[in-house]
């Protein structure tokens, strides 16, 4: 069987929980990650050797990385509906999903990071209302991030939308954007493994 080895307080982590569910996809747990499980040992570094979660392991298929991981699992179990089988389908998801890991999340977690420590550095804050602001006009066109249906672009930036709204202080409006993560909140994946983020 599929084993997984993750944390559930792991956001990155979650988005696999998210999307197993999702399919209807069984798998073995392996707690890992802080306070759930060591990785760094020999063994765990023998599957990740940078001693990071998400690790799925499928048979002799080892994978990490969880964009890589959710593009695995959706290919490997022929979820087409999440990402298509074709090349400009899979494209016009993953720029999405890519844009969501490297210019919408990184922001977005040093900010959280940083006001967690008590340092009142909000030097990131621009770049985080910048980001979910053209998300509110990409959903003023389509229901979801990539089109009209749940796709692995939405998958990937969930832990993000989730945690724009644990953000103290003023937010700006954002009607598209809030009516979107009102719709994400209609899928038991995304709040069984996404709403329970910190």
């Amino acid at each position: 069987m599929l084993k997984v080895y993750g944390r559930p307080n792991s956001s990155n982590a979650a988005k696999v929980f998210w999307l197993l569910e999702q399919i209807g996809q069984d798998y073995d747990l392996v707690p890992a990650g802080r306070g759930f499980g060591p990785t760094d040992t020999p063994e765990f570094l023998a599957l990740n050797p940078f001693g990071k979660v998400p690790v799925v392991q499928d048979g002799d298929v080892t994978v990490w990385e969880s964009n890589a991981v959710l593009r695995y699992l959706a290919k490997r179990f022929d979820a087409t509906a999440l990402w298509p089988s074709d090349a400009a389908g899979q494209s016009r998801i993953d720029r999405w999903m890519d844009w969501a890991s490297i210019s919408l999340t990184p922001p977005l977690t040093r900010l959280r990071k940083a006001r967690a420590a008590g340092r009142g550095d909000d030097a990131d804050l621009p770049a985080i209302v910048t980001g979910f602001a053209l998300l509110d006009q990409q959903l003023a066109r389509h229901d979801f991030i990539a089109g009209s249906e749940l796709s692995l672009a939405d998958i990937t930036a969930a832990p993000a939308v989730h945690r724009w709204f644990l953000l103290d202080g003023e937010r700006p409006a954002l009607p598209q954007f809030e009516a979107y993560a009102r719709r994400l909140a209609g899928f038991p994946g995304y709040v069984r493994h996404i709403q329970g983020l910190s």
